[in-house]
């Protein structure tokens, strides 16, 4: 899996982000395992300094799209 980030400032506020999680951040920071394990892509956001998994994406094009869609929705909607 490669080690690619997406990030993208959607507001002052909120910044959005997809990552692969290392198999020991998964284990310290997601309590109950909900999102089979940690091997995929985590789209994430980060608004107020409150960090939250929006979603998880088995593959990097997937991961993309998903993150096309979510930045470019908010472009339409600002």
């Amino acid at each position: 899996m490669d080690d690619i980030t997406l990030v993208a400032k959607l507001d002052n506020d909120t910044t959005l982000y997809v990552s692969p999680m290392h198999d020991q951040t998964y284990d310290e920071f997601v309590e109950a395992d909900n999102l089979g394990g940690p091997r995929g892509y985590f789209i994430a956001r980060e608004r107020r300094n409150q960090f939250e998994i929006l979603a998880k994406a088995t593959n990097l094009d997937a991961a993309r799209e998903i993150f096309g869609m979510l930045t470019s929705a908010h472009r339409v909607a600002s």
